[in-house]
């Protein structure tokens, strides 16, 4: 989190207002990492409770708190219209305003696909989404909070996570498609989620690669989904030195 808030701060000349929801941390518990971000940056811990989540499957992976993405709107301040929700394993390479700003016109969600045709289909089909449904990675998730309080129905999701949990594969992800498929705007995921894997599969399949000068001048939002990640001594990519320029040593 630490290395996604300087590189964020490093790169966006702005004020940052940073939520966190957590069942576990205190404002107390991030204090010693304060020293680290500038006085542009205020961070918040919305405090939950998770009882309502009860049935909700998951993982060491997929812990519950992958959950409180889809349900922010009830927790966070009702000021806010929307959010940028980033995951911690992310390092943003550009200013990302713009994709704060983006017109969601009547879509509850803003995100990026991470997957082919193929597969996006077959999740279609076991998640009884909307035909045509994207299948989005939620690691970067641009959230329509104003629509969201007026039009999400929470015993709808729980009912929705009770019926088909045994199906689920990526949770969150499962259900966003499955409930609001047809309801999400699409970004480009070599600007605003790119990974290594990403990275491998499209110069698999295009004549102009993308390489290391590409990501530097093209990509705003870095994510290590998965579990190659550039602290790890296994790392395989070109990725690297991107996190290593806002990593505390």
């Amino acid at each position: 989190m630490t290395s996604l808030i300087r590189s964020i701060e490093a790169n966006n000349d702005c004020d940052l207002n940073i939520y966190i929801i957590s069942n576990d941390l205190t404002s107390k518990s991030i204090e010693p990492f304060a020293k680290y971000f500038s006085k542009r940056t205020s961070i918040a811990i919305i405090p939950i409770k998770d009882d309502f989540l009860k049935l909700a499957p998951t993982s060491k992976r997929y812990p519950k708190a992958i959950y409180y993405r889809i349900f922010a709107s009830k927790f966070l301040p009702d000021s806010l219209d929307r959010i940028l929700y980033l995951d911690p394993d992310i390092i943003v390479n550009g200013d990302i305003t713009s994709l704060y700003n983006i017109d969601l016109g009547n879509n509850l969600f803003a995100g990026a696909t991470t997957i082919k045709k193929f597969l996006t289909k077959f999740n279609e089909i076991k998640n009884s989404a909307p035909k045509g449904a994207p299948y989005l990675n939620t690691g970067v998730l641009l959230m329509n909070l104003k629509l969201l309080r007026i039009e999400q129905n929470i015993d709808e999701v729980i009912e929705y996570i009770e019926r088909k949990h045994l199906v689920f594969t990526l949770p969150d992800q499962d259900i966003i498609s499955g409930l609001y498929g047809d309801r999400i705007l699409l970004i480009d995921s070599k600007i605003y989620n790119l990974s290594d894997r990403g990275i491998r599969f499209y110069n698999l399949y295009n004549k102009e690669n993308i390489d290391y000068d590409w990501v530097k001048e093209n990509t705003k939002i870095i994510h290590f989904y998965g579990r190659n990640k550039p602290w790890n001594d296994n790392y395989h990519g070109i990725l690297k030195s991107f996190y290593d320029k806002y990593k505390i040593d």
